[in-house]
């Protein structure tokens, strides 16, 4: 008996198109916050520690850099700083900063707003439990004292820079932060391959860092280190570092907090998902 002719494979190669990944985008923040509650938890919990790797890993690159070659050091700990995104996004866990695009979901009415609200409080929790979490693990492990000093020294300037920031400042630089990120997830919504998704992330999230923005996340990971190192770092270490306990209190860490999430969710929420909604899915597009 003759076989019939196998049928070519028909699998879409394309890119998708900005109208699929609107779609793909809704679709996407309806189903992640309608999972159960511990899950939810648990994966949020593992983008923490991805965002406290990511930023730690952009710290040991860019430690101890002079002033003369400021640009390609900050291009280079860019780089390094994707490990976090890469990790969290390709691997499927939930970041409170990119899950701000549930909103395309919530506007077109597949997520009612209590379950927006609830996946949101959830992953934020989680996040801060898995960066504070990684913070005390690499610092009890001594890894600020690796390049005798420098890194504790990079992580404890990076704090220092952030509780530095005014309300306004800390706000502004939130909302620019996740549009940028939130644009690089939303590039990712494009995707056919593991490959076109590390490549679509690594240049959003590359400004992000380079343009010294914020996200929620990173200031969960980088007051706490820095607290931690002040608590646990002896007196060798102060001398290698050359650089003074960040003096923080529990109310600059939530006046901080605070203003950069409102602004990561006016960036990621408003900027990305609510005008991509308006492009693409409103009634009268659809």
């Amino acid at each position: 008996m003759t076989q019939p002719p196998s049928s070519p494979d028909t699998t879409p190669v394309d890119a998708l198109m900005p109208q699929q990944m609107a779609q793909l985008a809704e679709r996407t923040g309806a189903k992640k916050a309608e999972q159960d509650g511990y899950r939810l938890l648990a994966l949020s919990g593992l983008a923490g520690s991805f965002v406290a790797f990511g930023a730690t890993f952009a710290a040991a690159v860019t430690a101890g850099a002079t002033a003369e070659a400021q640009g390609l050091v900050q291009l280079v700990g860019g780089l390094a700083f994707t490990l976090a995104y890469v990790l969290a996004i390709v691997g499927g866990a939930e970041l409170f900063t990119t899950n701000n695009l549930m909103v395309m979901a919530w506007a077109h009415g597949r997520l009612a707003l209590r379950r927006l609200v609830r996946a949101w409080s959830i992953v934020f929790v989680g996040n801060l439990i898995g960066a504070a979490g990684m913070a005390t693990l690499l610092i009890l492990s001594g890894r600020h004292e690796e390049m005798d000093g420098a890194l504790g020294a990079k992580l404890l300037s990076s704090a220092k820079d952030i509780t530095a920031l005014s309300t306004q400042k800390a706000f502004l630089l939130g909302v620019l932060g996740n549009s940028l990120l939130c644009l690089g997830v939303w590039l990712t919504y494009s995707a056919r391959s593991t490959g076109d998704k590390i490549l679509a992330l690594t240049p959003p999230v590359a400004a992000f860092y380079v343009l010294e923005l914020e996200h929620a996340i990173a200031v969960m990971f980088y007051l706490p280190c820095a607290a931690l190192i002040g608590v646990f770092a002896d007196a060798p270490f102060w001398t290698m570092a050359g650089h003074a306990p960040v003096t923080m209190s529990a109310v600059d860490f939530l006046r901080v907090l605070s203003a950069v999430t409102a602004g990561n969710i006016i960036g990621g929420g408003v900027l990305v998902a609510l005008v991509y909604w308006f492009v693409y899915l409103r009634p009268q597009q659809a």
